[in-house]
Parts: structure tokens; sequence; C-alpha cells
């Protein structure tokens, strides 16, 4: 069982959108505060979502898992950002993991049944949310477009591109976007790593067969009837220089 919420006050109380602080104010009254430490998780990818979260002081990371199992982040919250809004379009599931970034992350949470009967009754509210679905939406289109051209280039073996998609991360304004491209980093950094692995593999494979290839050379010269001859011819010569 959650704890009751505490009234806001102070800054924080001033911060948001109108959804924001419409939830943060219905939270005094029916609500629950939930304070996080340091990597503690909110809420985890694929969970059932069943309630509506407004960050009130510190920041929370937004990942997502890619087909690899890997976390990426995506996003970055501040005070005021309200945390799981889709869940009032009906998704049922959670589409990221929410963590804490730092100690004594604040947050107020509602259930979506009673996040709604506010909604209801707040055309501002009802305004900022649609606003925010939009903002959504928009952010997550940027994030596949981003992600479709780097592969692209990836799978087109144009690193060089690659790199220089990478260089101007802070040119956007979007998280999201910045999130692919350092997603994209980080594959990068894994491929040189593994394709300077193999050259010197290859290069050690290319000494093993040189050593082999005089190897067998010798062998085949010291087998030669000739070479065995002269050898012989060698020995007789040398013994009866020592005996003169």
């Amino acid at each position: 069982m959650l704890p009751p919420c505490k009234p806001v006050t102070g800054n924080s109380a001033e911060q948001g959108s109108d959804l924001a602080i419409l939830l943060r104010n219905g939270a005094k009254e029916q609500g629950h505060c939930i304070t996080l430490n340091d990597a503690e998780d909110l809420v985890h990818e694929g969970e059932i979502s069943d309630r509506i979260y407004v960050l009130e002081e510190g920041e929370i990371t937004v990942s997502i898992k890619n087909q690899s199992g890997e976390s990426t982040t995506v996003a970055t919250l501040k005070p005021g950002a309200v945390i799981g809004e889709m869940t009032l379009f009906g998704e049922t599931r959670r589409s990221a993991t929410c963590s804490a970034k730092g100690n004594n992350v604040q947050l107020v949470s509602l259930e979506n049944e009673e996040a709604l009967k506010l909604i209801d009754n707040d055309t501002k509210a009802r305004h900022s949310l649609v606003k925010e679905l939009t903002k959504r939406s928009r952010s997550m289109l940027q994030y596949i477009n981003e992600f479709s051209y780097l592969t692209r280039l990836i799978s087109a073996g144009d690193l060089a591109s690659v790199q220089s998609q990478i260089n101007i991360e802070k040119a956007s304004d979007d998280a999201t976007v910045r999130a692919a491209r350092k997603e994209f980093a980080t594959m990068l950094a894994r491929i040189k790593a593994r394709e300077a692995e193999l050259q010197d593999k290859i290069q050690l494979l290319t000494i093993e067969i040189d050593h082999a290839r005089a190897a067998k050379e010798v062998d085949s010269i010291e087998s030669d009837p000739i070479f065995q001859k002269l050898k012989s011819q060698s020995g007789s010569l040398r013994d009866r220089l020592k005996g003169n």
C-alpha cells in the first residue's frame, strides 16, 4: 500500500502542464507519494499500466529494450513531467522502463480511474493531454526515422556516414533522436572493436600460415634425393678434411 500524499508546496507545485497541475492537486486528496533512490525502477517495460505519475523532484530516465535485450535511454524527465499518460488512451502495458536518476526522487501517483475523472471535468487538462500525446507521437516518429536511417548506413557498411551522423548528436533538440544516435555510437564502437579483433586474428593466422608454409618447404627440400646426396657428400668432405 502506497503512503498518502502530502500537500505539494514550493516551486514544484507550479511546474508542469495543466495536466500535471490537475493530477498533482488531485493527488493531494486521493493519490499517493513515492520516493525512489538512484537506479530504482518506477515502472517496468511490459508490465500492466494502472497508474499515472507526476514527477515532483529529481529526474527520471526512460529506457526501452532493443531486440538483443539491451536497454537504451530515450529520455530524461524533469520535475513537472507526467509519466504514464498513454494509459489514459487505453495502453494496457508499459511501453518503457522508468528509473530514478539520483536519490530522493519524488513523485505523486493516481489510479487511472481517478485521473480520468479529474480530466473529464477540466478542459485545459484535456487539451494538455492531447498536446502531450501529439508531442510523444512526433518524437517517436523521429526516433524511428533516425534509427531506420542509421540502420541502412550500417547495413551498407558506410561507417563513415554513421560516425558523421553521430557527431551531430547535439544538433537535435529531440531527446529520442539523440538517444538513437547514442545507441548507434555504442554499436559503431562494437563494430570497430570487432573489426580490429578480426584484423589481429587474420594477421596472426597469416603468420602461422607463413610459418607452416616455410616448414613444409624446408621438409620438402630436406627430403629431396639431390639434397640428401649433397648432404652426404658434404659430410664425406668434412671427414676427409678432418683427416688431413
